[in-house]
């Protein structure tokens, strides 16, 4: 829903943009000084530790398993209770109390076209990543993406966006397009699928006119992935898939085999119409690729 079906002022529209930018602040800095907890051993089981870095391009943070530290932190920084909960950051305890929204996850921040913070992704304990900001006047799950704002100066240097579900798929991507001299970018889509403006919004931020969806998890799972291979071919002249071994994971192949093993499978993406349907998901039908990748950079 746009800002104008709110019937959304300007100066509203910078406030709630406003309020996001720190809290997205807040849970940056909450991650960074963390020492123990799940989210720590989360990342680095996934080799995902890196984002703990000042370097890395991704901004994730942490909520923390608090009372009112957010809306605390928001309020001396001049933000009123209704910013707050329009942006769908605060809730309201039993008692009446002004309390946190989002507590005890990651937190990844999700932008719109214009690279404004609308809203959050977030990943629980148990590992599942999913929209943490409903429907508000500036955030809608549909219009938003993940990844590309912070991996803008590899889009813009011609890296291929590549589609995954999960962020730590999609951050392991990252990496190895980075050690591959800028040749990909992860976009993860947590479950929500990918939606036509999405598509659209992934290619105004890329320069390369290629795009490569990874096809994993259960049949259902997959079947659901290549049906982004629709709507991307709108946006993109070359929309590629890669299937990944039933229960295998690009995080986990990147841990266990290095960022090479990524980086070859991602080369050897091809149309869809050379996979088919099995009962573990998409299987490829020949060895040969009817659109053969160039030489990429070694790593």
């Amino acid at each position: 829903m746009s800002s104008q079906a709110f019937g959304l002022s300007i100066d509203e529209r910078r406030r709630l943009l406003a309020v996001n930018a720190a809290a997205a602040q807040f849970f940056r800095r909450e991650l960074l000084r963390a020492t123990t907890g799940w989210p720590l051993e989360y990342l680095r089981a996934y080799g995902a530790d890196w984002v703990l870095s000042t370097e890395s391009p991704w901004r994730v943070g942490y909520a923390p398993q608090s009372f009112s530290n957010l809306v605390d932190h928001l309020q001396e920084q001049g933000f009123g209770f209704g910013t707050m909960a329009l942006a769908g950051l605060l809730d309201w305890s039993k008692h009446g109390d002004a309390v946190d929204l989002h507590q005890d996850k990651l937190m990844l921040v999700a932008h719109d076209r214009r690279s404004s913070p609308v809203g959050f992704v977030s990943i629980g304990s148990d590992g599942v990543a999913g929209s943490a900001t409903t429907v508000t006047p500036v955030h809608r799950p549909s219009n938003v993406l993940v990844g590309a704002v912070e991996q803008r100066s590899l889009l813009a240097g011609g890296a291929i966006p590549v589609i995954v579900d999960e962020p730590v798929d999609a951050i392991a991507v990252s990496n190895v397009g980075v050690q591959a001299g800028g040749q990909w970018a992860g976009i993860p889509v947590c479950s929500g699928g990918l939606s036509t403006a999405q598509a659209n919004m992934l290619r105004e931020f890329s320069t390369s006119d290629k795009v490569v969806v990874v096809l994993a998890g259960s049949e259902v799972e997959r079947n659901q992935s290549a049906g982004y291979l629709l709507d991307l071919a709108f946006s993109f002249d070359r929309v590629r898939a890669v299937a990944l071994p039933p229960g295998e994971s690009l995080a986990g192949l990147a841990q266990e085999s290095g960022a090479k093993r990524v980086h070859d499978l991602l080369l050897k993406a091809r149309p869809l119409m050379t996979y088919r349907a099995s009962g573990s998901g998409f299987a490829a039908l020949r060895t040969t690729d009817l659109d053969p990748p160039g030489p990429g950079p070694g790593l």
